[in-house]
């Protein structure tokens, strides 16, 4: 087996899936994030005395493999179920959901089963990969913070959103450039609410039709979180788009507004989060993208569905196929 150098461009579930497979299979990964931490929109974010889940709300495991690796995160005490009560609310109606669909989140946060994969991997974070370039038949790349790294790759792959992802490959890959500019992700503004006393709603997470909001959840429900009362509020993708260009400040007081107006509590302390590329527009089957010419890869949710078992899938399979192509 020939053993890869290979280098990762985003540190998320799907970047971080590809590289433990790699890794596993006896290859050299480096990954790099622009962040200061793994996990992507798998994420969590603590204050002084409450924190939240501000990314991905929970996942669920309909494929096998993704069932199987599930398992692997609760038997090494990175996930775990929530039985949360959840339900669906229109126009002031509440209707329960499934009560046998199985939700599942990181514990003691959502970041966690991301970290537990990063482990045995490098990696090298707050560096903002600006330009990726081949010289002698090896890849190289170049980041804002730090200029030309000290990396040679023989394959390189970007588990970025699609819109970075082509800028990044440029003129390097005619077919990955159109696979990148094929696909739209839509935005979300997300509100996060920390609250003195518990609101009295029925509920510890709601799909919401008729609102700013299309998600609305509290978060200390899940296991292990912290015991003061937090909410997660995600406005709806045309709520997002039609506000995207809006700064924090701007955009704070149309979110305070529409959380009290929901639930009429005001909250104590708030906090706001955009994402800019939060979920695909229209579902994949591609799963990951691979020109074997020029030693490039496309993986992420993007390339399957916008969950985070969509974006493991991706970073899965990719390297099944790099594993066979180099055993």
């Amino acid at each position: 087996m020939k053993s890869l150098k290979v280098g990762i461009i985003g540190a998320g579930i799907a970047g971080l899936s590809c590289a433990h497979q790699l890794t596993l299979a006896g290859h050299k990964v480096v990954i790099f994030d622009k962040s200061h931490g793994v996990g992507g929109r798998m994420s969590h974010r603590n204050y002084e005395k409450w924190g939240a889940d501000h990314g991905a709300q929970y996942f669920t495991a309909k494929d096998p493999l993704f069932a199987e690796e599930v398992q692997r995160w609760i038997q090494a005490g990175v996930a775990s179920p929530w039985l949360g009560k959840i339900v669906s609310y229109t126009h002031g109606q509440i209707v329960d959901s499934d009560p046998t669909k199985k939700r599942y989140v990181g514990v003691p946060e959502m970041s966690s089963p991301a970290k537990y994969l990063a482990k045995n991997v490098v990696l090298e974070l707050s560096q903002t990969i600006t330009e990726i370039t081949k010289i002698n038949g090896y890849w190289e790349v170049s980041s804002k913070e730090s200029g030309v790294l000290p990396h040679q790759f023989d394959f390189l792959i970007c588990a970025t959103p699609p819109a970075q992802a082509k800028n990044l490959i440029g003129k390097n890959s005619q077919n990955l450039q159109v696979m990148c500019s094929e696909v739209q992700m839509q935005p979300c503004w997300t509100f996060l609410a920390y609250l003195r006393n518990p609101l009295t709603l029925d509920f510890d997470g709601a799909f919401i039709n008729d609102h700013i909001f299309s998600w609305i959840a509290r978060d200390n429900t899940k296991p292990e979180r912290s015991r003061y009362e937090t909410w997660v509020a995600q406005a709806n993708p045309a709520w997002s788009e039609e506000h995207l260009d809006l700064s924090h400040y701007e955009v704070e007081p149309l979110l305070i507004e529409a959380f009290q107006n929901l639930t009429g509590a005001e909250c104590d302390l708030y906090q706001t989060h955009l994402w800019r590329y939060a979920k695909l527009e229209n579902e994949s089957q591609s799963n990951y993208g691979l020109d074997t010419q020029n030693q490039l890869a496309l993986c992420g949710d993007w390339l399957r569905t916008s969950t985070v078992e969509g974006a493991w899938m991706s970073g899965f399979h990719l390297a099944k196929v790099l594993n066979r192509m180099y055993s």
